[in-house]
């Protein structure tokens, strides 16, 4: 299913969490759950001051040696009628913005994550996994791409 790229920008504008899938070394899957902002056209996830379980982080091992990645945004709940996923088939890297892209980016995550205003959270702006788009696969169970548009007029803030 093709989705309009305004379908797109908005779903990346209000989903509030998406799962990384990388690849190690060995051909080890690696998937994690992200936050993420859209800018430039590209996504980028903040290496941030969360808890973690490895230094470095293995996603930023894992890209360093094998860049292609996807970012995948699903929906499920009872009804499967309204079931439906995107998967953002990706090159990644980690990038180290100049200081104008990396104050946008900062306030694109701000905005949809008011946890960041935490300086703890979001300590360090000049390192950010970024997401290079190059393929957009997207399924819904009803065929149609109204059940992702609906999903996000639900989820949006009014």
């Amino acid at each position: 299913m093709n989705l309009p790229e305004k379908t797109l920008n908005d779903l990346f504008a209000c989903w509030p969490v998406a799962r990384f899938a990388t690849l190690s070394g060995n051909a080890q899957p690696h998937i994690v759950p992200i936050v993420f902002c859209e800018y430039g056209g590209a996504l980028f996830s903040p290496i941030d001051g969360k808890r973690k379980k490895g230094t470095p982080l293995q996603r930023t091992h894992n890209i360093a040696t094998n860049p292609t990645s996807s970012l995948l945004l699903d929906h499920f709940e009872s009804d499967w009628q309204r079931l439906w996923w995107v998967r953002i088939d990706c090159i990644a890297d980690l990038w180290e913005p100049p200081e104008e892209d990396a104050q946008r980016i900062a306030e694109r995550l701000i905005n949809k994550y008011p946890q960041y205003l935490d300086p703890t959270l979001m300590f360090d702006r000049s390192a950010y996994l970024r997401l290079q788009p190059r393929k957009v696969t997207a399924w819904a169970q009803s065929g149609k791409q109204s059940s992702i548009q609906d999903t996000i007029a639900s989820t949006a803030p009014r």
